[in-house]
């Protein structure tokens, strides 16, 4: 196995590279879903943390508490991980649930890393960690795009393109149905509303 520093490098410098790598290992399935809920947690135990240090009007995390929030960003993860291996696939990708899973886990993770550099270059140098997460978060993309190209072995990183653009239309699909029937409650309606 590659060692993670190895890994994180490979990432920036040669995705595709990074992306065969992780593909290559066999990822039991409960460990990769208990390494998502681990992202997870830490994902939101980075903005509690970020919150507490950053100065701010606002809170980075919505108007819930920590844990439930936490279970949403996971079930969300898994959500978005089941419909990019079905949209991939659909569209003539050949990748399994636990490949995408193993990509999304290992991106969450290096997205948790440059979430912590931010945070403390934040601290030092505010305007400059904020381009720096404008630039990471631009590079974190077209890296995405060619895990899951490389994941579903497409030939063009349009395929890779399409199969998440079908997935996020389907994810606010799926969550306007979800939130929409619960709307007048959460806005404080009746229910004849």
């Amino acid at each position: 196995m590659i060692p993670y520093q190895t890994l994180a490098s490979l990432t920036f410098s040669a995705p595709t590279a990074a992306a065969r790598v992780l593909l290559s290992v066999d990822w039991p399935r409960q460990a990769l879903v208990l390494a998502l809920l681990l992202t997870a947690v830490l994902n939101t135990l980075m903005l509690e943390v970020a919150d507490a240090m950053l100065p701010s009007d606002g809170s980075l995390l919505p108007s819930m508490s920590p844990l439930p929030y936490a279970g949403a960003v996971f079930a969300l993860h898994l959500g978005i991980t089941a419909l990019l291996t079905w949209t991939g696939r659909w569209i003539g990708g050949q990748a399994r649930f636990v490949d995408i899973l193993a990509v999304n886990v290992w991106l969450n993770a290096v997205q948790i890393v440059l979430l912590a550099a931010v945070i403390l270059l934040h601290l030092v140098l505010p305007l400059a960690a904020s381009l720096i997460a404008l630039v990471a978060n631009f590079v974190m993309l077209a890296i995405f795009l060619l895990f899951i190209k490389e994941a579903h072995q497409f030939t063009s990183v349009w395929r890779a393109i399409g199969s998440v653009l079908m997935s996020a239309i389907l994810i606010v699909f799926l969550l306007s149905l979800l939130l929409g029937a619960h709307a007048p409650a959460l806005l404080g309606l009746p229910d004849h509303v």
